[in-house]
């Protein structure tokens, strides 16, 4: 509630019972003009938030009902007839007020599916955008590759025993068989090839990848799935949960323990693989990750474009992935629908 609802309110209110206290002044239900008392309380639902509109309902309500206190004229009946006049009035502030908020909610729901919509399409933009940069960098460095390695080439053979030369070669031609990996994927997502990933050799897979690329890392790995579970995906799917591995390997606290945890569950909409997260962190970056589930933040603690990409890979198979701070630690869970295969 911010201060200019508190202060509508408070306008209201005042317009409300001044109303009131004019029209029992000025012949009570006899008033004519007792039905303008709904205007302020059909602004109250179309500006205010609905606690505070349903206050101001109230106000009016009680504000028509005290009219039956006042003196009524008894001659053929009138009495009785104004008193129908009242409640007919407290029955149209209620259907007004009934109305206007089912219209408010249906506008909001709206408003907001529009919203959702409109930050799908920029991340879909900005997808684009990457892969097309993307494509034209793995383009342009084939050809350096290519380059080094003949260089390479040459020079093993004037140095055919130095070990600083193997280990140039073999970081090289990882870089090599990383374009052509790159290459079979962008294949893969241009032909839509799904293929269905056995979830136990998927985890195997993470483990081996993280155990080569960060030896430094304490990674503890719990994990009971059925031999028979499969992941429809394709070749993307890994590198986006590498990504979010790496994520949390930057982001935790040094010498700390990262728990990794993978699951098969049975939920309401079918058997779901999730994997769990868990790696200590600052207080400092505590504090910049506390929306960091709700919505995607762009940051140098590796929660960036790689996150932006893993999100949006997991979304495309089906999956999610949630972000949140539990005590001092921060916890990434994804979930992947599973298909028995047995």
């Amino acid at each position: 509630m911010t201060f200019r609802d508190s202060l509508t309110t408070v306008l209201l209110l005042i317009i409300t019972v001044v109303a009131h206290g004019v029209i029992w002044l000025h012949g009570a239900a006899e008033n004519p003009y007792a039905v303008l008392v709904l205007v302020p309380m059909a602004a109250a639902m179309l500006l205010l938030p609905f606690h505070l509109a349903w206050c101001v309902m109230a106000a009016g309500v009680v504000g028509q009902l005290l009219q039956l206190q006042a003196p009524l004229p008894t001659m053929h009946g009138m009495d009785t007839h104004y008193r129908a006049m009242v409640y007919g009035q407290v029955f149209a502030a209620l259907l007004l007020g009934v109305t206007l908020h089912w219209l408010r909610t249906r506008i909001l729901k709206q408003q907001a599916a529009l919203r959702a919509m409109h930050l799908r399409q920029h991340r879909d933009e900005q997808l684009v955008t990457i892969g097309t940069a993307a494509a034209q960098f793995s383009h342009e460095v084939a050809t350096p590759i290519q380059t080094m390695q003949f260089m390479l080439e040459d020079a093993r053979q004037r140095y055919p025993n130095d070990e600083d030369l193997q280990r140039v070669e073999q970081q090289i031609r990882r870089v090599h068989n990383l374009l052509m990996d790159w290459r079979e994927v962008a294949e893969d997502v241009r032909a839509h090839r799904v293929m269905a990933l056995p979830v136990t050799e998927l985890v195997t897979q993470l483990r081996d990848a993280m155990l080569i690329a960060r030896p430094d890392v304490r990674i503890d790995w719990h994990h009971e799935i059925p031999a028979t579970d499969r992941i429809e995906a394709d070749r993307t799917l890994l590198p986006a949960l590498l990504s979010l591995l790496h994520n949390a390997a930057d982001a935790a606290v040094v010498d700390s323990q990262i728990q990794v945890a993978a699951t098969v569950q049975q939920t309401q909409t079918g058997r779901e693989w999730q994997l769990v997260i868990r790696n200590h962190a600052n207080h400092h970056q505590a504090a910049q990750l506390r929306e960091l589930g709700l919505q995607l933040q762009p940051s140098q603690q590796g929660v960036g474009a790689g996150t932006f990409l893993s999100y949006a890979t997991l979304e495309r198979f089906g999956g999610r992935v949630r972000w949140w701070l539990d005590h001092e630690e921060i916890v990434t869970e994804v979930t992947l629908p599973v298909v028995d295969h047995d």
